[in-house]
């Protein structure tokens, strides 16, 4: 649908998946989905799918970002779109905020991920510059 309305997602993008979860953040029990926060095997969120995944490393996409807990779904055990992105080396911005106040198109996104070594994660800065149109 958004390429049908947008046109075809170019390489080199930063694709930012806009789910409307993020409204939940404030409260942690609906953000993740879960009575037992203590407990991560019963969390319930969409994220996206392995063949998404697929898609975006097909199309050489720069990075992949979500305003929910990850990109993968809740219930995940084998973290399928993690493994397709990361294997071919597409940074996941997860738990992003703002995204309703982007164009569809258009922004320029920075993003700046704390360096920590040997680190599997970090606290990512991101910010976007607007087109001149959108402002």
């Amino acid at each position: 649908m958004f390429e049908q309305a947008h046109g075809a997602i170019a390489a080199g993008t930063i694709v930012l998946v806009r789910t409307g979860w993020v409204e939940r953040y404030a409260d942690p029990k609906r953000y993740y989905g879960t009575e037992t926060l203590d407990d991560d095997s019963d969390l319930h969120f969409s994220g996206i799918g392995a063949d998404a995944a697929r898609l975006f490393v097909q199309r050489s996409i720069a990075a992949v970002g979500i305003d929910e807990p990850s990109i993968d779904h809740g219930p995940s055990k084998d973290f399928p779109s993690h493994q397709v992105l990361l294997g071919a080396d597409v940074p996941q911005f997860e738990n992003v905020a703002s995204l309703e106040e982007l164009p569809a198109t258009g922004a320029l996104v920075i993003a700046l991920p704390m360096k920590i070594g040997r680190g599997t994660g970090a606290p990512l800065r991101i910010v976007a510059v607007l087109p001149s149109s959108s402002r």
